[in-house]
């Protein structure tokens, strides 16, 4: 009776925000916080050249988390795909260098109790509760055995992460070292954690968060970045001060969700993925755990218009509605300044002047939370229009990885100095 009554009862745990303790009925141990989500979106041919048809194929991908726990769930996407995606099986295990995993620590995602699960078009799911034990700025692989899938896949572009590809399904002990490799996730849109120890901010971005000039393989994103800092040095620092105090209290952990897309619009779909204001409500507000949000968009807008002053304008009317929407649902909301671009393709004198008008607007609005000046950041000091020398790319208009990594500490520092 009591074998039967705790399997019913961690059967239960993915369709309540709070779950209970499977030991002691009754006692609520948390509640599903996000630790590593991306943004869905469709394939673009540009970018995505090869053939991205994943039936009978076994896909391992590999995502840093955030925040740790020892109960998860994974969700699954295929919300841009007119097919349904078939799965044999799902498994997670850490990963230990480019494709090896360790394979004793796999175990497999249930999906109703059952192992494989089909995901219906336009539509997305959550496993079964697992027991895996995962730490905070972790590396795990998560593999797909794919049945069929459908030709127009639901992805996300940007990994800057490379994905193992096998023909055939496959068990955690199958050998990757002769896949075929791929910078992009497939149907993998969010991991999350039962816990009640995590602060979640979700960033909604465009390539700037999506992290174009960071390093592939090294995950550092100015996201990354600023969860390196609040989850290792800044936690290290505050469980030393508890210690010290004689405090049973745990470090307070962070969940850092980057949803950022490349070639995003806040205002229109002439980008890549839906426009900011049509994904804001998925993206953003649908995951679980969030209590704050971070909103970086509108340089793809400013740089593509014929009408800077007045997309300037349409940006302010849209970040507003992301605040009330953010507030009505009692989340924190802070907003990002517009990084420079002169010398870029985007500049132009009346481009420019959009971006003058949305900042100065972000530096004084009294409707959000607070704000990072981003732009005070990386502007050159001589010339503040510019990005500084030796912080971005040759583009002008993206940060490197040192870039990055200051936007990270930064964000770090800003998001500490708020608990």
């Amino acid at each position: 009776m009591t074998r039967k009554l705790l399997l019913f009862l961690l059967l239960c745990l993915p369709f309540y925000a709070k779950a209970w303790h499977p030991v002691g009925f009754g006692t609520v141990i948390g509640e599903w916080k996000g630790t590593w989500a991306t943004a869905m979106q469709v394939p673009v041919k540009a970018f995505m050249p090869y053939n991205n048809q994943m039936s009978d194929r076994s896909v391992r991908q590999i995502v840093k988390v955030s925040a740790g726990g020892k109960v998860i769930r994974l969700q699954l996407s295929n919300i841009f795909s007119a097919e349904p995606v078939v799965l044999r099986g799902v498994y997670i295990a850490h990963s230990l260098d480019s494709s090896r995993v360790d394979s004793k620590t796999a175990r497999y995602f249930k999906f109703g109790g059952k192992d494989g699960v089909t995901i219906q078009p336009g539509k997305s799911l959550f496993s079964d509760a697992l027991a895996f034990d995962i730490k905070p700025l972790e590396k795990v692989a998560i593999t797909l055995n794919y049945q069929t899938a459908p030709k127009s896949p639901t992805v996300h572009m940007g990994s800057r992460t490379t994905s193992y590809i096998l023909k055939g399904a496959t068990t955690p002990e199958a050998d990757f070292s002769r896949a075929f490799r791929y910078e992009k996730w497939f149907n993998i849109a969010a991991l999350e954690v039962l816990t009640n120890n995590v602060r979640g901010i979700a960033i909604i971005g465009n390539s700037i968060t999506d992290g174009k000039g960071s390093t592939t393989d090294h995950q550092n994103r100015w996201p990354d970045e600023m969860s390196y800092w609040l989850n290792g040095p800044y936690r290290q620092r505050e469980e030393e001060k508890l210690r010290a105090e004689n405090k049973k209290n745990k470090a307070l952990q962070w969940g850092v969700l980057n949803l950022g897309i490349g070639n995003n619009r806040v205002l229109t779909y002439s980008g890549y993925g839906e426009a900011a204001k049509k994904r804001f409500g998925r993206d953003i507000m649908e995951q679980h755990g969030i209590t704050d949000v971070v909103i970086f968009e509108g340089i793809n807008d400013l740089g593509t218009t014929r009408y800077g002053v007045a997309t300037a304008y349409n940006l302010i009317m849209e970040y507003r509605n992301m605040i009330e929407k953010c507030h009505q649902k009692r989340k924190r909301v802070y907003l990002a300044t517009i990084t420079p671009m002169q010398g870029s393709g985007y500049y132009s004198a009346d481009h420019e002047e959009g971006r003058r008008i949305v900042n100065a607007w972000i530096r004084t609005q009294k409707v959000a939370d607070g704000f990072l000046d981003f732009d005070a950041l990386m502007r050159d000091p001589k010339k503040p229009t510019a990005l500084r020398k030796g912080l971005c790319l040759a583009d002008r208009l993206h940060p490197n990885a040192a870039g990055y990594k200051e936007m990270g500490r930064y964000a770090a520092d800003f998001f500490a100095k708020t608990r």
